[in-house]
């Protein structure tokens, strides 16, 4: 089943739907916060009803395709299954900072072939095929190819990244790696959002982002998206990215002087610490 054989408009619309009921729960006000791994990593009622309405819709649209969602965190045995981060930038949700996701993709074993990430709430639209390129869709329905940016060097260049939820309890927190580029690159953002940040990566505004200890969920909608667009995804050794990951990410506008410079700088910045949580 190659991804031309699903229909990405009625993918959309399930996406918007969920969407809808995030933007709705959270006007309505959220119910008392949970913890999942640590006190700093959040998960609301709004994260559980929007997995379970995807599970739904998509389900009844495709019954032969698994499902993983990142609540309920069990990988399906088939070949074609959704990957689903129900909101993506749960801090920012639930603090009320208007910059999140929800972020879905198609995939087929270890690499994702349909994207849908729906920025909220601003409501834009980023999907992609494989093979058929990447688009924003804006408010009033049309869709703009995307392409990632030409920068070769840092110094022409916005990167971004984020911080693990050990970060509190471990050196190897992203730290080393931030501090490494920021007096390299034109400048350095972190959104809270990997999805977001991937998709920027796509339409070019942003030249590359990076970000260890991601979740599959978080990451192979945009990962499409990149590649799809024109751009490189890696993990912290070179090698491309695959699912579940794990070794890092590495997404970028796949300039060579760029992607070596953003690869040689997260290496180096890595040989100096004292503990490691990935193997690089």
């Amino acid at each position: 089943m190659p991804a031309h054989a699903f229909d990405h408009e009625a993918i959309i619309a399930v996406v918007e739907k969920a969407g809808q009921l995030v933007q709705r729960m959270r006007r309505d006000g959220l119910a008392p916060i949970q913890r999942k791994s640590s006190t700093i990593d959040l998960v609301t009622e709004a994260d559980l009803a929007s997995e379970a309405l995807l599970r739904e819709e998509l389900q009844r649209l495709y019954p032969q395709v698994g499902f993983w969602g990142e609540e309920s965190n069990q990988r399906p045995e088939t070949e074609y299954y959704w990957l689903v981060d129900p909101i993506d930038g749960t801090t920012n949700f639930a603090n009320n900072l208007p910059l999140y996701a929800i972020n879905l993709a198609l995939c087929q074993a270890e690499d994702p072939i349909l994207a849908v990430t729906l920025q909220l709430p601003a409501r834009l639209i980023y999907w992609a095929k494989a093979g058929s390129g990447a688009y924003q869709r804006d408010l009033d329905g049309s869709d703009m190819r995307l392409a990632v940016n030409q920068a070769t060097n840092l110094r022409h260049t916005i990167v971004c990244t984020g911080f693990p939820y050990h970060r509190g309890e471990s050196t190897d927190n992203n730290t080393n790696e931030i501090s490494h580029f920021i007096p390299q690159a034109q400048s350095t953002r972190c959104l809270g959002s990997a999805a977001l940040e991937l998709a920027l990566v796509a339409t070019g505004a942003l030249g590359a982002y990076w970000e260890g200890w991601l979740g599959p969920w978080d990451a192979a909608a945009g990962v499409l998206l990149v590649r799809e667009a024109g751009g490189r995804v890696t993990d912290y050794a070179g090698n491309e990215w695959k699912i579940p990951g794990g070794l890092g990410l590495l997404a970028d506008n796949g300039q060579t002087e760029l992607h070596s410079a953003m690869l040689a700088g997260i290496q180096t910045a890595r040989t100096h610490l004292t503990e490691r949580k990935l193997p690089l």
